[in-house]
């Protein structure tokens, strides 16, 4: 088994360019169903989920071909309309794969859904929202069952702003029967990038930034040539760990505005942040440790949750205390357990954490549990004392494309290891 060793106390120092973003890859490479022909998907990034969700497109049916710049489709196959059981296969990505089929082939047949241990992540908005297009939605035997004759546009109010059940939604009325709206939708850049692709393809899509978008049915759509957009969360990680190393840093070919929370919070807890290029370049530095802020998670343009467990990493060697309160996922301090190990002191009582900031972390064998915890992890390592050694480093490359070469190159002491050499 896998597992990085970090050897901290090195500021972080050059630039590093980010991917492109997983969660907005599973949504578009699903959408792609709803094309028959050639296409080239860019930008799309070399990680574990993605590398799992590229195997379930094969096994349906859809030649897939990766290239140096990104992937490419040719959905004009047989594409079953089946996803087999299997532990690889355990993606929430996988769920925007149940409207695309319903849409392309009158029905699906989807596994129980997976993903990162961190809270419920109720699938009844997808189905409260399919059934009200038309749908006949049910679980049987391990499955999630949808079929429609010919789905048809409605009104669907979301009581949660879930980004899976907007996407799912999105994908399954571009062919229903006359106009759908959706209200409450989630607002995220992912969704934007969606509906782009999508439109560039001939659908009939309106989002206005309110949380209501409009869609107008279409017959067909083409085959397009897309690029998926930069991943924000990469992006907030790697200035995150510039931040918490005393580093002088800068992430390339972003967009600031999907992810400016996090900056403004940078620079709240005394960072140093420069955006050039018309955002697409951001550069941060800090000389000192930063001081201590308050942090509240909420859906997009909220501070993103996915970025909550680095700055957790980061406000516990914070000058002052902090205090993060979570309202997205019940279980997303899994992290702080092991900070404390490596000297961090973090209380959490229901879906608040307090944190002391310490002048120093120690290094200390930890294990990651999930994803961004995984990350959070990382950027403690970077700035502790000593070595630090995190297990179960498959986690962190299920979202983050070659993560030790790009710290790497940024100067970071990070080496992949084999257990035995523990």
């Amino acid at each position: 088994m896998e597992y990085l060793e970090i050897e901290g106390g090195k500021p972080l120092r050059g630039s590093v360019n980010i991917s492109g973003a997983k969660n907005a890859a599973f949504p578009i490479l699903s959408a792609a169903l709803l094309m028959k022909g050639k296409m080239h998907i860019k930008n799309v990034p070399q990680i574990l989920d993605v590398q799992h969700f590229l195997e379930i497109l094969k096994e349906i049916g859809v030649y897939v071909e990766r290239t140096d710049s990104g992937v490419i489709l040719d959905t004009r196959g047989d594409i079953s309309s089946k996803i087999k059981q299997s532990e690889t296969h355990s993606l929430r990505g996988t769920q925007t794969l149940f409207g695309a089929l319903i849409a392309r082939n009158g029905k699906a047949f989807l596994p129980s859904l997976g993903g990162c241990n961190i809270g419920s992540r109720p699938i009844d908005l997808h189905i409260k929202g399919l059934r009200q297009l038309g749908a006949n939605v049910d679980w049987s035997e391990g499955y999630l069952n949808g079929s429609a004759d010919k789905l048809k546009g409605n009104s669907v109010y979301l009581d949660f702003p879930s980004v899976g059940a907007t996407e799912n939604l999105i994908i399954a009325s571009v062919f229903a029967k006359g106009d759908t709206v959706i209200e409450n939708g989630a607002r995220e850049p992912e969704i934007r990038n969606l509906i782009d692709f999508l439109n560039k393809a001939g659908a009939n899509i309106k989002m206005n930034g309110s949380g209501i978008i409009r869609i107008k049915g279409v017959k067909e759509l083409s085959p397009v040539d897309f690029e998926i957009m930069p991943d924000r969360i990469e992006a907030s990680t790697y200035l995150i760990m510039g931040a918490i190393t005393g580093g002088d840093l800068a992430v390339n070919g972003v967009n600031v505005r999907d992810f400016e929370p996090v900056v403004m919070k940078l620079k709240e807890a005394g960072a140093i942040v420069d955006v050039k290029d018309n955002g697409s370049t951001v550069h941060i530095s800090a000389n000192d440790r930063l001081n201590a802020v308050d942090i509240k998670t909420l859906p997009y343009p909220g501070f993103p949750t996915d970025a909550q467990p680095q700055m957790m990493a980061l406000l516990s060697i914070s000058k002052g205390s902090s205090v993060i309160t979570e309202t997205i996922f019940e279980n997303r301090f899994k992290a702080a357990k092991e900070l404390r190990k490596m000297g961090a002191d973090i209380k959490i009582e229901n879906n608040m954490a307090f944190i002391k900031g310490v002048e120093k972390l120690q290094g200390a064998t930890v294990e990651a549990g999930d994803l961004r915890g995984g990350a959070a992890l990382i950027t403690a390592g970077l700035a502790a004392s000593g070595t630090t050694k995190l297990l179960n480093v498959f986690h962190v490359d299920r979202g983050y494309e070659h993560i030790e070469k790009k710290l790497q190159l940024l100067g970071g002491r990070v080496q992949r290891k084999t257990k035995n050499e523990i």
